[in-house]
């Protein structure tokens, strides 16, 4: 193994934790005197949470890892010693992929449906993944090679058949038609299984990895919102497809006996 992969593992499941008390404060002082929140487009909001969290985590980042570069959802990217994913700069040996809340309407209306995710992208592949549930406490992390886990618990998801198959997350986006979505909700309906759609896309993949749905699909996210999910996913065995579209990317994962159902 790596070492310096496995500094970095050990160091951002840590640092996940650490931000997502931070986050959960600053949803606790929402739920008492309110926070400044600015609104970047239809059901698309950001708060002094966001940022703070995200300023955060990119300082211990940059302070424990200056060669690496950085992408967060509310401050772009920058950090290190490049501006993009696949930099020839040798002194670089990868970039954190960060959303420091993901599932922020849930957040704001006080829900506890939300995490802090963090993916470490070598090449532009994902190969450290930490996606902290600070309501629930619950750490959901995989490095490449070495297994997905929550908590100290090992992560694999159902290989065989399974007659008891029969739930599915699945996101949905404006910047997507509604029919698709619409027919894809159809076609698992008509083979009897159900569907719940939970707000927060990082989230949902990790419940995908601990067993708790069957699959997870949605047809535009940005990087920031799965790159960690899909390595926990990878390392619990699940099937993940993931296809750039313009602008980001549609995703869906699934234990392998849902994978061509839910492709459709």
């Amino acid at each position: 193994m790596n070492n310096e992969l496995q500094q970095r593992y050990t160091f951002v499941c840590q640092l996940a934790k650490e931000a997502g008390q931070l986050a959960y404060n600053y949803q606790r002082k929402l739920i008492k005197d309110g926070l400044t929140i600015d609104v970047k487009g239809q059901q698309d909001f950001v708060s002094e949470a966001d940022k703070e969290t995200e300023i955060f985590i990119r300082q211990q980042l940059t302070q424990t890892f200056p060669q690496d570069g950085f992408l967060g959802e509310e401050s772009g990217e920058g950090s290190g010693q490049h501006n993009d994913e696949e930099s020839d700069n040798d002194n670089t040996t990868g970039i954190w992929v960060v959303d420091p809340i993901d599932g922020t309407t849930n957040f704001l209306r006080k829900q506890p449906m939300w995490c802090v995710s963090i993916a470490y992208l070598v090449d532009g592949v994902p190969v450290i993944g930490a996606i902290y549930d600070p309501c629930h406490d619950e750490l959901f992390s995989a490095l490449h090679g070495e297994g997905a886990w929550l908590n100290e618990q090992p992560l694999k998801v159902n290989q065989g058949s399974n007659d008891m198959v029969g739930l599915v997350n699945l996101g949905y986006s404006a910047k997507m038609p509604l029919d698709t979505y619409l027919t894809t909700m159809k076609r698992l309906l008509d083979h009897g299984i159900e569907h719940r759609r939970h707000g927060s896309a990082a989230l949902g993949l990790a419940h995908v990895a601990a067993g708790r749905f069957d699959g997870y699909r949605e047809d535009f996210l940005n990087a920031w919102d799965i790159m960690a999910g899909v390595v926990i996913l990878q390392e619990a065995s699940a099937d993940v497809i993931l296809n750039e579209v313009s602008g980001g990317y549609a995703i869906q994962a699934s234990i392998p006996a849902l994978t061509d159902l839910l492709k459709g």
